[in-house]
């Protein structure tokens, strides 16, 4: 039987990049590490080779398990993670074990529900964004949690178990709020993060909301909260796509609600009370 190069070629790469990071211990000085994740293989001759679900994921735990390994002997002070499978929590059990994680910034890009959605078929593996965070420390001052090719929500979001008194950056980027604010929830990791907090910006995040509009939260209801308690933050970045609201569509997943649809006046007159308070208080500081 004819051997196939491109998969032998293929299966010998993901061999030799599992045993490169499950290596990397050797590497006492390294500082920085950026894995970018990505569910197919193009091969010398030019052929895409897709992974599986189950191989991609299984690869990826693999190596996140060798990185958080090497956390315990090295000076790694900056880790990003890009197009990340969202698994269910106790698939990250070893991170439990970093207990005094080097990290002083962290960034997390997910991949989206649309996408996990087309691509497994399944709606189910999307877990806490949480899961991959590192247990509270002092160290951590930059965290960049975002989903690049679309929203990402998960009713699974864990979040009480984490404080970080020395954050000061925080980055969010198409992440999508819940309509019920609850101890799990970004918005009170944010405000558990209210003394410490300096920088924060939000990227085409939105509100999620249930089929009808009648109670539900709004951006104003956050912008005047969060006016009243950051009073830490001296930097504040909203852009354009932000303030929106969103509905779960069984066919086209998350979708912009047609009862409420963009940004509402309270909304704006809101946020930009925010942003003066923000701006006055910049103002002082320099």
């Amino acid at each position: 039987m004819p051997v196939d190069h491109d998969d032998s070629e293929f299966t010998e790469l993901e061999e030799a990049l599992t045993e490169a990071f499950c290596a990397i211990t050797a590497l006492p000085r390294l500082e920085r590490v950026e894995l970018n994740f990505w569910p197919s293989f193009v091969s010398s001759s030019g052929k895409e080779i897709q992974e599986t679900p189950f191989w991609f994921t299984s690869l990826q735990l693999t190596i996140l398990h060798a990185i958080h390994h090497s956390m315990k002997t090295s000076r790694m002070a900056s880790l990003s993670l890009n197009n990340v499978v969202m698994m269910p929590a106790p698939c990250y059990d070893f991170i439990s074990s970093v207990t005094s994680s080097p990290l002083s910034h962290l960034s997390l890009s997910v991949v989206s529900n649309a996408e996990i959605s087309g691509w497994t078929g399944s709606k189910e593996i999307n877990g806490s964004l949480g899961a991959l965070l590192p247990p509270s420390n002092s160290s951590l001052t930059s965290l960049v949690l975002h989903s690049p090719q679309g929203p990402y929500h998960s009713l699974k979001t864990q979040l009480s178990s984490f404080h970080y008194p020395s954050l000061t950056r925080l980055v969010l980027g198409n992440i999508i709020f819940d309509q019920t604010p609850s101890t799990d929830g970004i918005e009170a990791f944010i405000l558990r993060h209210k003394d410490s907090l300096r920088r924060l910006e939000l990227r085409s995040c939105a509100c999620y909301v249930t089929g009808s509009a009648i109670g539900a939260r709004r951006w104003s209801n956050i912008w005047q909260q969060w006016t009243t308690e950051l009073t830490a933050l001296e930097e504040l970045v909203v852009d354009g796509d932000s303030q929106g609201y969103v509905m779960l569509d069984a066919d086209r997943g998350y979708v912009s609600h047609k009862l409420i649809g963009t940004v509402t006046a309270e909304d704006s007159s809101s946020l930009r009370m925010f942003q003066d308070a923000v701006s006055a208080r910049k103002a002082m500081v320099i």
